[in-house]
């Protein structure tokens, strides 16, 4: 199984959203969500990749234990959400931390219960509720294999970017 590097941007149940600011070395809030994670969902980026939308490839990781924001986790990807918002492709991969042994059975994202993936998907097309001209939607979920398509093709994009 592939492993990367997730940094943590948003822990799960929070409503307040960081990002990681690359001039200031750190993360800083960047808004509050209409709605917080669910919970076992934490939200952040994989290092090293740019994806379609310019920014790292985010990326949602299930976890049973308590993350600290801003740390970087062994994750392992069980799927892909096919997204896109105001400004175009914004696709998340599913993932779940590597080091949570309770997560060790999950391969695929057609593995969690159905509840908890509408509940996320409810949040991520609601997140955004209140501000105007803003918006998100999920149209199309993939299996553990199209998310590892689109990590290395990020990856590849990434170190493909001054060339």
């Amino acid at each position: 199984m592939e492993e990367f590097d997730a940094c943590i941007e948003m822990l799960a149940g929070s409503s307040l959203k960081h990002v990681y600011n690359e001039k200031l070395g750190k993360l800083v809030v960047h808004r509050k969500s209409a709605f917080p994670l669910p919970k076992n969902f934490n939200y952040g980026f994989i290092k090293g990749t740019l994806s379609h939308d310019g920014d790292p490839l985010d990326v949602f990781v299930m976890s049973s234990k308590r993350l600290r924001l801003g740390s970087t986790v062994k994750a392992r990807a069980i799927g892909l959400l096919y997204v896109k918002d105001e400004t175009g492709i914004d696709n998340k991969i599913m993932a779940v931390d590597s080091s949570d042994k309770t997560m060790g059975e999950i391969l695929e994202l057609s593995m969690l219960d159905k509840e908890k993936l509408n509940s996320l998907i409810y949040m991520l097309e609601h997140n955004k509720d209140g501000l105007k001209g803003r918006w998100t939607k999920v149209y199309s979920i993939g299996d553990s294999k199209k998310a590892l398509l689109e990590i290395r093709a990020s990856f590849k994009n990434f170190r493909n970017r001054n060339i």
